[in-house]
Formats: structure tokens, sequence, C-alpha cells
């Protein structure tokens, strides 16, 4: 079941195809989404090229549908941009939310791209270098930090997957993706430090939580991918409510 709630930004997000309402301002909607860990979704970044700078508004299929794969691959990225008057458009790979509970802040009205639905979630700007053809693997055990605004909630007894830096940060794995291990199941997770090619000084580690972790990002959100392109979120600035590395 998916509800609804508060306002703002929000970057990779998905929900279950059940019920979603709308809560929040006139301006700035929002939602809470309930049982997450395992559904699909995809985005869609509208990118403009302001000076040399890549700025991205981001297009998310939350709340609205699970981004199901026959409809979103085909989605033409040169034909998209001419449509929408973008410098370019990139399709963010598929993903799977490892998360229990959500709130995220919508900042816009939705879009139809390709037939599929998506949110207006969050306006970022684009890591320097960025090149489509990569993506976010480029930038592998690269921290990033990111504007948004939203709530994340990992559940007492529930599985987490743990990156730790060498800096002593700890980083929690948001959602997942096959897109670069087309074979990569949720299952595979507490077995991932087989898959990774860690850099040095990096480690990783399953944990099942003795009491909930909850972030709580409420404008920047410190962010990093695996070789896998499989996204963590980092127990930096305050956001987190404990460090559950140990």
């Amino acid at each position: 079941m998916i509800k609804a709630m508060a306002c703002i930004y929000f970057l990779f997000l998905s929900v279950s195809s059940a019920n979603a309402q709308f809560g929040g301002s006139a301006t700035h909607p929002s939602l809470f989404l309930d049982r997450t860990r395992g559904y699909g979704q995809c985005e869609i970044l509208i990118i403009s090229n302001d000076s040399g700078i890549l700025n991205a508004a981001v297009y998310n299929t939350t709340g609205l549908n699970e981004c199901p794969p026959d409809q979103f691959d085909p989605i033409g990225l040169q034909q998209l941009a001419k449509e929408t008057g973008a410098y370019m458009v990139w399709k963010n790979p598929r993903r799977f939310w490892v998360t229990d509970n959500l709130t995220i802040f919508l900042m816009g009205e939705p879009r139809n791209f390709g037939g599929l639905e998506f949110n207006y979630v969050a306006n970022m700007q684009m890591p320097a270098g960025f090149k489509p053809s990569t993506g976010q693997s480029a930038f592998a055990y690269k921290p990033q930090r990111i504007r948004r605004v939203y709530r994340c909630e990992y559940l007492k007894g529930a599985a987490v997957y743990l990156l730790r830096s060498p800096d002593g940060h700890t980083w929690v794995m948001q959602t997942y993706t096959n897109h670069t291990d087309q074979n990569l199941t949720m299952l595979d997770l507490p077995h991932l430090a087989g898959k990774l090619s860690l850099p040095a000084g990096w480690q990783f580690k399953m944990k099942t939580l003795d009491r909930d972790l909850i972030f709580d990002t409420k404008g920047i959100a410190n962010l990093v991918p695996d070789d896998l392109e499989n996204m963590y979120q980092g127990c930096i600035d305050g956001v987190a409510n404990f460090d559950p590395w140990n």
C-alpha cells in the first residue's frame, strides 16, 4: 500500500503499483510510500547546458508505475531531446529500492515520456565529466553531493548493505540495479562483496538492523555508486539517526 504526505527534491525513487495519495501544499505535494523494498523504478533526466554547466530536471516513475522495461527501454533519447528542447536526455538504468519506507517530495507536474508517466522529483547539477555513454559507472566509489529533501526508513530486522570508505564514513545501499550485472537480484546482495571490485581501503558488509535506521535528508545528500552502479547514501552531515556499521 502506498500513502501520501508533504514537499521538494528526490532522486533514484520507486513505488509499487498499489494506492497512491498526495498531500502537502498546493505547489509541492508529497508521497509516503511503504513496503518499497524490491520495487522497480526508472528515471529520465532532461538536461540543459547553462554556460557549460549541465543542469537536469529529474523525472521518475514514483507513484505512477514500476517502470515496465518493455515501455522504458524503447524510449528514444534523441527524439525526446527534440520534443522537450533539451540539450540532452539521459535514462538512469532501471533500479530497485532496498529501503522499506519513503517520504518523497515532488517538484512539479508529472509528464508522459514515450507513453510512460513520470513524476518531477528533483533538480540537480550533473557531475563534472559526465558522459551519457558511461553514466554512473564512471563515478564508482567517487562520492557526489546532490540537493534533495526526503525521508528514507530501513526497519528493524531488515538487512542493510553497507560500504565503508577509507575516511571512516558508512554508506547504506538505497537502490540496486541489474543494468551492469544482468543476473543480479535481491538474493545476491548479501554476497555482493564477491562481485565488487573494491578500491584499496573500501569494505562491504551486510547487517541485520536491531532498530529502525532513518535517513532524514533536508537539503544535501551524499551519494556514491559502486562499480555495478548500485547506489548508496552516506551517514554524513547528521542525516542518519545512527551509524549502522558497528
